[in-house]
């Protein structure tokens, strides 16, 4: 890890005011946002049903309209996409702190969503313009080690401020993006897209550009499926350790995860990107995913469960800096941010899957009295995702050797 960042000496401004922002973003987000849910049944009396279709709108704003926000940063430049987003959401998190109905709430879940939606798909394509293809996975290696430590650090804050009033946790919360929003401001430099310098084509133009990309959709098919196994950390971990009566050990177990990821995303990032082929690291860390998920809910047992969490993060270390390398590797010139917000929609959906997909097998294995159910599906379903990654992989070496006996 120490020799890795050394190499990043050389890096220029640009990266280390967005490595800035990626942590401190994250420290605010994770500071607020798993406080909500608590705040809006503990406080404000909504009942669960209502707190869910708050979080469903939250989550719809900032993943469902990804493909439009993120065509729109290819026009309008990264950095100008990058500033709405943070103000937006800057609006909308200062909107928790005031409000008290669920209108209030509403509106502000929609402009924090709204707000990610912009700065997400812009962000991810700023680190792709400017790294190259020999830095990239460590770009995006150490992204994801900063995004990990402010979710080690933001919900630590949170708690102390929520001991307060939940207000002070959305003052914070909100301070902590005005302060991104100035930072980017004053010490972001601007990156025109290529697109933005073409004559304006119109946005469903672009659109379709991306989506006739067919490995691309392939490829988000992959995605797809392996975040459908991502989503499931944030159910698994309650339902396993409130099966064995251990409920108090969840925020340790989170934590060793968190900081295992830390401490190993970008050596493994590395390690993984020097001796595999892309879809062999995808495959690697969806392997480690499903079979992080299997030992978690087949070992009777604590250490079951930490041990799984170990396995599923550092599948996650594979997995996502990978993930982000490949769609930049996939995007044309000016389209980027297009394919970045593509590839958010496709995870949503998976999420989507994920989440109802796995609530409905806790319940049928409980009906059926096979509680190893849901953890035999979820190994199934990340080995053929592998199958066809490593399908894939084998036409391309294929269609590469037949252009190497060609060119002979």
């Amino acid at each position: 890890m120490i020799s890795a960042l050394r190499k990043l000496t050389s890096i220029r401004l640009p990266f280390w005011v967005m490595f800035m922002n990626t942590f401190s973003m994250a420290v605010g987000f994770y500071m607020m946002i798993p406080l909500l849910a608590s705040y809006l049944l503990n406080d404000i009396f909504l009942t669960v049903t209502m707190v869910g279709i708050i979080s469903a709108i939250r989550s719809f704003s900032q993943q469902g309209l990804s493909v439009l926000c993120g065509t729109l940063a290819d026009k309008l430049g990264y950095k100008r996409t990058i500033l709405i987003g943070l103000l937006i959401r800057t609006f909308g998190f200062g909107m928790f702190g005031f409000v008290d109905s669920v209108p209030g709430f509403i509106i502000a879940c929609f402009f924090s969503g709204l707000g990610g939606s912009l700065f997400n798909p812009a962000s991810y394509a700023y680190y792709a313009a400017l790294s190259t293809s020999s830095n990239r996975i460590t770009i995006y290696a150490l992204r994801e080690m900063l995004s990990n430590m402010g979710f080690v650090v933001g919900p630590v804050l949170g708690a102390l401020l929520m001991g307060f009033h939940f207000k002070y946790v959305s003052l914070a919360a909100t301070l902590i993006f005005a302060f991104s929003f100035f930072f980017s401001l004053f010490f972001l430099p601007a990156i025109q897209s290529e697109q933005s310098r073409k004559a304006y084509t119109g946005i469903w133009s672009q659109m379709q550009t991306v989506w006739s990309n067919r490995p691309f959709r392939r490829f988000m098919l992959f995605t797809m499926i392996s975040w459908s196994l991502v989503t499931q950390l944030y159910i698994a971990v309650p339902f396993r350790v409130h099966q064995l009566d251990s409920d108090a050990n969840i925020g340790l177990i989170y934590s060793s995860g968190a900081i295992v990821m830390v401490l190993l995303q970008v050596p493994l990032s590395k390690l993984g990107n020097n001796r595999l082929q892309p879809f062999g690291v995808m495959s690697l860390g969806t392997l480690l995913l499903a079979g992080g998920l299997f030992t978690m809910g087949m070992v009777g047992a604590m250490w079951g469960i930490y041990a799984g969490v170990i396995a599923f993060m550092i599948g996650q270390v594979f997995l996502q800096p990978m993930m982000n390398t490949m769609v930049s590797d996939y995007a044309g010139d000016g389209q980027i941010a297009s394919y970045f917000g593509f590839n958010s929609f496709a995870l949503s959906i998976g999420a989507i899957i994920g989440n109802v997909g796995g609530g409905f097998l806790y319940d049928l294995g409980n009906s059926l009295g096979w509680q190893g159910l849901p953890w035999v599906c979820f190994l199934v379903f990340g080995l053929m995702n592998i199958r066809l990654m490593l399908k894939d992989l084998r036409k391309k070496q294929t269609a590469l050797m037949s252009t190497d006996h060609t060119a002979v």
